[in-house]
């Protein structure tokens, strides 16, 4: 399988050149509107909210908000199966450097023309496009994933490396070889405290300040593959106070991103 830089549209190169970008998923943010939201991020030091679900005028309307709070909403979060994205649903996101999280619940024979439509259409508003291997879906993990790209073959179409999801579904073992595979199409990485040999969503999603799950040996091996960002923290299903999980986690990032 050959990902060559060659063909990468160039911002690929510059985008997130910023020190590490680090963002809250939606599913940690329950801050009543979205200017308390904005404020709660930027407060606890967030760059801004990625994997929201809503499109269209809900989605200008928070990427305006945040923007104006000095964040970025950086991903959505949507499923495609025989029908490719519309272009309206992420049209706010255009000329942004924003990310949608594509997953595929279930494959169908028209899956490949609905990803690679959906794909060309993000291309043209500057939209990278991520599949997002999750367990129990179609693409469930990483060489699933893969196999998609390298069928697909579009430089706009790269995965997002999922700690949770990896852990659930793949061999600890290949982290590293997992990340190498991924190359250049690395466009994004989640993270949250994990034990390491869990089983069920409560051990795989904790705030990151908890877990057997090293850390530092996956940060090890994405700063020797040069990865830039950007990298989200998973909050599904974390029990207790959403703030303070944040907080938590923001505190435990400062620690990893010290050596990173």
């Amino acid at each position: 399988m050959k990902l060559l830089l060659a063909i990468m549209s160039p911002w690929v190169f510059v985008s997130y050149v910023s020190a590490m970008e680090v963002y809250a998923f939606r599913n940690g943010c329950a801050f009543g509107d979205y200017e308390n939201e904005a404020k709660t991020l930027k407060s606890l030091g967030y760059t801004g909210i990625s994997q929201v679900k809503k499109g269209g005028e809900d989605l200008a309307e928070r990427i305006a908000v945040y923007e104006r709070h000095g964040l970025k909403v950086l991903s959505i979060y949507l499923n495609v199966e025989d029908t490719p994205i519309k272009r309206e649903t992420v049209k706010p996101f255009a000329g942004k450097k924003a990310l949608i999280e594509l997953t595929v619940r279930k494959r169908t024979p028209q899956t490949i023309d609905a990803v690679t439509k959906t794909v060309e259409m993000a291309s043209k508003m500057g939209i990278k496009v991520a599949l997002y291997p999750h367990h129990g879906f179609a693409v469930a993990t990483m060489p699933q994933a893969m196999a998609i790209i390298e069928e697909v073959q579009h430089p706009n179409l790269g995965v997002m490396f999922n700690l949770c999801h990896f852990l659930r579904g793949e061999n600890v073992e290949h982290l590293e070889t997992t990340l190498e595979k991924a190359g250049d199409r690395l466009f994004a990485i989640s993270t949250n405290g994990a034990d390491i040999d869990g089983k069920n969503w409560t051990q795989l999603i904790q705030p990151l300040d908890q877990g057997s799950f090293p850390q530092e040996r996956l940060f090890k091996k994405l700063k020797a593959l040069g990865f830039p960002g950007p990298v989200g923290i998973q909050c599904y299903g974390v029990k207790g106070d959403k703030q303070k999980n944040l907080q938590r986690s923001m505190e435990a990032w400062k620690k990893v991103i010290a050596d990173y």
